[in-house]
């Protein structure tokens, strides 16, 4: 059991997150709907159900648990990248094993045009993001087009963005735009020969550089970072692991499973788990308690990303109080 502080201070247990195990007891025909949305852990409605009985899991409308294991060994064993989110690759899969194939004439193939709605340089896109650009994400993506990018877009993304070879981490960038078809040449003014400069004055003394105050973070480190930074605004959600919400040691062993590390589940184990240290750096463990009842990812300079209590968000926040420990997760 994680606990995570409230905004008062007082303590409040975070139990383990329990879906409910439906109770519907028919099961519609296995059809692809017309509308694909994005669907992950925690979705509900007509669309967790088509896939839900072509699964044959209980078809009652509830993207839970049981759903969430199909999904993934469905996904494994058609090739693609087990994250358990139903995408634009996982739909078509879907509706390949149920639409039987049959000969058609083959077709001229025509000339592939040069998308002209984007290019590898187009903005850079995230959560939260209002381009008009979002609606060219998103139709690509085939995910609902509002011109928001919000959570189902950004699960859209990484799924994507896994299934592609691309680091996941929800931004839309230069790769992840190509990878979606956009154009990758763009012209290029010559710039002009520079002219030979007379050379300078020799450099000064190097000054005596003075020690930071926090280590720079790893390559690693730095990763880790800025994935756990794509998932402010997450809501928090007592015992949430996923996207869909997160508490405080769910979220921890979320971001870091994305890299190969794996983690006991709850607070005071992952205290337990990993070694302490008196001199942290971006990328450790920090601890609430012992055993701890909260934990959080260190960025170093005094702050901090975690899910802290119900009825908050995932979001970056200046560390309070004194932390009970440090670990160190990264070695």
């Amino acid at each position: 059991m994680a606990l995570a502080i409230p905004a008062t201070g007082a303590l409040v247990a975070a139990a383990p997150a329990m879906a409910a195990p439906g109770t519907g007891t028919t099961t519609p025909s296995a059809t692809t709907p017309t509308v694909k949305p994005v669907l992950f852990f925690g979705s509900r409605g007509e669309a967790v159900k088509a896939i839900q009985a072509q699964l044959q899991v209980n078809a009652d409308g509830i993207f839970g648990p049981a759903t969430l294991s199909a999904v993934k060994s469905f996904q494994r064993s058609n090739g693609l990248y087990a994250d358990g989110i139903v995408g634009k690759l996982t739909w078509a899969k879907l509706a390949a094993a149920t639409t039987p194939t049959t000969p058609t004439t083959p077709t001229t193939p025509t000339t592939p045009t040069t998308p002209t709605t984007c290019s590898a340089n187009t903005t850079t896109l995230r959560f939260g993001s209002t381009h008009a650009l979002v609606k060219v994400l998103q139709s690509k993506l085939g995910v609902e087009v509002d011109g928001i990018f919000g959570r189902a877009t950004r699960a859209g993304v990484v799924s994507f963005q896994a299934q592609n070879g691309l680091y996941a981490d929800g931004i839309v960038g230069k790769l992840t735009w190509a990878k979606l078809g956009c154009s990758t040449t763009t012209p290029t003014t010559p710039t002009p020969p520079t002219v030979p400069t007379t050379p300078a004055t020799p450099p000064t003394v190097p000054t005596t550089p003075t020690t930071p105050t926090t280590p720079a973070p790893s390559a690693t480190a730095a990763q880790i970072i800025a994935y756990a930074k794509t998932f402010q605004g997450v809501p928090y959600v007592w015992g949430g692991s996923t996207p869909s919400g997160f508490d405080c040691s769910g979220f921890v062993s979320y971001v870091f499973k994305q890299y190969g590390i794996t983690m006991p589940r709850v607070s005071a184990q992952q205290q337990a788990y990993f070694p302490s240290t008196t001199n942290p750096q971006p990328g450790d463990l920090l601890f609430y308690g012992y055993p701890a009842y909260h934990v959080a990812i260190y960025l170093g300079d005094g702050m901090m990303i975690d899910a802290p209590h119900p009825g908050s968000t995932v979001g970056v926040r200046a560390i309070y109080g004194k932390p009970s420990s440090y670990a160190r997760v990264l070695r």
